[in-house]
């Protein structure tokens, strides 16, 4: 298989990829909606599922504000980051903070992507040699951010194992790549909370290599209810073969279903 990577969370979930509006508004814990009794219960398609939880901090456009924290055993590193995203092939991303990183936009139109760094005035289109690179420091990769839905197109599903429980069932699925994808993971495992009202959310994803190693382990917690939507706000990601080192990101403002054109993805608007 080609050197790609496909994440079911970054992040679809990650930079970009955010939804609700928290601005002045009171979180409050998910609903304790009780589930049908199992024999009443229709049960979405494995494939289904995995869509709808890739999609659900992201919707069709979104806005958001997020912290994200990279630990190692040497440095500790936060950014603040305030990212739009249209689809699953339009993103605009800006870092706030720290001072040295301040104004630095990455764009992602389709599969190409490019970085603005007003300290040197230089705007770089990022190419494929550099797609496997470390974002910003953290454990995701500029690859993370232009592959967000490859979990859906690029992979078979089968349901390994489901909880019922009274909140939610947790599905246990494994994806496995298709034949001659453009992925690097053999094989992923991916829990997904589905609530008695429909919603999907992700709970944890694992990342296997093709000789069966876990390289990368996704956990999302801190789920809330805003505006009838359950998401998690934290998520965090460490590399078991990276001992001491992870990369959490904290959600704070989100808001689904923003007026977005095209045009704001644009190159152009990256320098002003």
């Amino acid at each position: 298989m080609k050197n790609r990577i496909s994440s079911a969370v970054f992040i679809a979930l990650c930079l970009a990829s955010v939804s609700l509006s928290l601005r002045g508004q009171t979180s409050s814990a998910p609903a304790q909606i009780p589930l049908p009794p199992p024999e009443n219960r229709k049960d979405p398609s494995v494939t289904e599922i995995v869509d709808r939880a890739n999609k659900a901090l992201r919707g069709d456009t979104s806005h958001g504000r997020l912290t994200m924290t990279v630990v190692t055993p040497s440095w500790t590193r936060k950014l603040d980051i305030e990212g739009w995203n249209k689809g699953r092939k339009m993103a605009y991303i800006v870092i706030h903070s720290p001072p040295k990183e301040k104004g630095t936009v990455t764009l992602r139109r389709g599969d190409q992507m490019w970085m603005w760094m007003p300290h040197v005035e230089r705007l770089l289109k990022v190419p494929p040699t550099m797609m496997h690179s470390s974002w910003q420091g953290s454990d995701f990769t500029y690859e993370d951010l232009v592959k967000a839905d490859s979990i859906v197109v690029d992979y078979t599903h089968r349901l390994i194992e489901k909880k019922n429980g009274e909140e939610f069932d947790l599905y246990k699925i494994e994806s496995v790549p298709r034949p001659e994808a453009p992925v690097v993971w053999g094989k992923i495992l991916f829990w997904a909370r589905v609530y008695a009202d429909g919603q999907v959310a992700a709970e944890r994803e694992e990342d296997y290599n093709e000789r069966g190693d876990l390289m990368r382990v996704v956990s999302l917690s801190e789920f809330e209810v805003f505006d009838g939507r359950r998401i998690p706000t934290r998520l965090e990601c460490v590399a078991p073969k990276k001992p001491g080192r992870k990369t959490t990101l904290k959600y704070h403002d989100l808001r689904f279903d923003v007026e977005l054109a095209d045009s704001f993805f644009s190159v152009g608007r990256m320098q002003k």
